[in-house]
């Protein structure tokens, strides 16, 4: 396919890249043309410096022959512009915008125009990831398989005790061992150390096995996510903060905004903090929490905004080094259970990573989104795990795989298989496990290695 990308900022930039991955043909408009250097030495597509919306700079780009287009500029009415250019001027097929301000849907949604709002969707996985305890996380819920991927904290219960204490034949499966922030090469006997942290392919029947080698207490969040014996669902007292639950949110950038309204809509006790009052502006009228003006990792301001009684703390300000600084003194100096920063710049991930730091990446989360919506990529990317240090991907077996054990595939593709799906039944990946052309393929994966897997997936 060709595909035009109008915008290289940073979301622009990482989904060029993408569809670079994909074997697409790529054309990147920008009126700055200081933002190609953004784009990856291995990006060959065509760069073009122009508006977005100017029908010439979009001829020259070959707006004429192109099957796709995304607008993902910084301004909706830029993205909105360009959009109408490429639909009706130039009659592309697929044409998608990036939006920003969610009360600017109705506008979309009156000119039939596909969009992805990027502060819908950050909230979103905010959400979903932060009143998760951090000794347990659900990555993937297949219920209609009965296999769930989980994220697990090792206690000190489990000192000592070998890897394979983890396995139960069909029902749990050891999948990765994270150790001081390395992955662990291991087997059946390596012991497992306090700190650790795994991740395990589960079905029901495989969690007394995880209890009796962690301890009732990993987390009662993932025991109600299962059917489990009432003694063992008595024994785990919950973490996880339910409504009427108070959250302190550092920024009351457009992400935050949504965020505190969204959180106070639904029972929660919120306040909002920002340096700038006049953004408090944002907030829509049905917000019923409250608002401070401070800098978010002030220990002062924090008191004031009752830190010490919070259950949460997210930072979403647009400085990542911001969000970084108030989301540590919230964890280590005022020990809020439950802690979240958003990051913007992809290069600060390893920062995050090595300090353990759960967050979100709205720049990677969008790119996604938005290239899986422009087209069905080969890979598709359904979670991440490990403080974002692995992908949790899907894809279907290639016709070269067939025959092929799991066994012979894990260093040529560059992957940790987490279960296989073949006529609406999960298979765990033992190694001597034969695949087969159409198998669809869930698997561990580092974001460096997804361009090794797409290589190995198009090979003949």
């Amino acid at each position: 396919m060709y595909v035009i990308v109008a915008g290289c900022g940073r979301v622009g930039s990482r989904l060029a890249e993408y569809l670079s991955f994909e074997r697409h043909d790529v054309a990147v408009i920008d009126r700055d043309p200081n933002s190609f250097r953004r784009l990856g030495s291995a990006f060959n597509g065509l760069t073009i410096e122009g508006l977005a919306f100017d029908e010439e700079t979009l001829r020259e780009a070959g707006a004429g022959e192109a099957d796709a287009f995304a607008a993902v500029t910084n301004e909706d009415n830029t993205n909105l512009m360009a959009c109408e250019v490429a639909k009706v001027v130039f009659g592309i097929p697929s044409v998608l915008s990036r939006l920003y301000n969610p009360e600017k849907e109705l506008t979309y949604f009156k000119l039939d125009l596909d969009y992805v709002c990027g502060t819908t969707l950050i909230t979103q996985r905010i959400q979903e990831r932060l009143f998760q305890s951090e000794k347990s996380v659900v990555q993937q819920n297949r219920a209609d398989l009965g296999v769930k991927v989980v994220e697990l904290y090792v206690g000190e219960e489990a000192q000592g005790k070998p890897a394979g204490s983890l396995n139960y034949g069909v029902s749990s499966k050891l999948l990765m061992i994270m150790r001081e922030n390395r992955r662990l090469h291991f087997n059946e006997s390596t012991p497992l150390e306090s700190g650790d942290r795994v991740v395990m392919l589960l079905r029901r029947e495989g969690w007394d096995t995880v209890v009796e080698c962690l301890g009732p207490g990993v987390d009662s969040a993932t025991c109600r996510m299962y059917t489990i014996p009432e003694e063992l669902a008595s024994e785990a007292v919950s973490e996880e903060p339910g409504e009427g639950s108070r959250v302190i949110v550092g920024g009351c950038s457009m992400v935050g905004a949504h965020l505190a309204y969204i959180l106070s809509m639904e029972g929660h006790q919120v306040t909002i903090i920002d340096e700038d009052p006049s953004l408090f502006k944002r907030l829509p009228p049905g917000y019923t929490g409250d608002f401070l003006e401070g800098v978010i990792y002030d220990e002062e301001t924090l008191l004031a905004a009752g830190v010490q009684a919070a259950d949460a703390f997210v930072s979403v300000t647009k400085k990542d080094n911001k969000n970084l600084m108030a989301a540590e003194v919230a964890r280590h100096v005022f020990d809020v259970p439950h802690v979240m920063a958003r990051l913007f710049n992809p290069d600060k991930e390893p920062t995050y990573q090595e300090l353990g730091m759960p967050y979100v990446c709205g720049t990677t989360v969008l790119a996604q989104v938005l290239l899986e919506r422009l087209l069905h990529p080969v890979v598709s990317v359904k979670a991440s795990c490990l403080f974002n240090r692995y992908n949790l991907v899907e894809f279907e077996s290639p016709a070269s795989w067939d025959g092929r054990t799991v066994r012979s595939l894990v260093d040529d593709a560059g992957v940790t298989f987490a279960y296989i799906v073949r006529r609406s039944s999960a298979y765990m990946p033992e190694d001597n496990f034969v695949l087969r052309s159409g198998d669809l393929v869930s698997a561990l994966v580092t974001t460096k290695r997804l361009a090794r897997l797409e290589k190995s997936l198009h090979k003949k």
